[in-house]
């Protein structure tokens, strides 16, 4: 399985086609690998969208993971309070 990369600005204008990615894998039950070193900028909602597919995709029996988290993903979802994003899980 190929990871996601996420996109290198995750503002509010792509929490809405991130949301529908991250709903597809889910649909079609594959593995949540996202690779996260060409974050750039990340917003509150697309921290949130990330959130919620990551407690989606525990619910499910899926496994989570952001590779290579970048720094500025790293210190919005420190800010933000929602580090645990960034921790694998399944």
């Amino acid at each position: 399985m190929t990871p996601y990369t996420l996109d290198t600005t995750l503002d509010t204008a792509m929490a809405m086609p991130l949301r529908l990615e991250l709903l597809s894998r889910l649909d079609a039950r594959q593995p949540m690998m996202l690779e996260g070193a060409d974050v750039a900028r990340v917003g509150l909602a697309c921290l949130q969208v990330l959130a919620s597919a990551r407690a989606a995709a525990i619910a499910d029996g899926l496994p989570f993971v952001i590779n290579s988290p970048s720094a500025a993903l790293r210190e919005m979802a420190a800010l933000a309070r929602l580090d645990a994003v960034l921790e694998a899980a399944g």
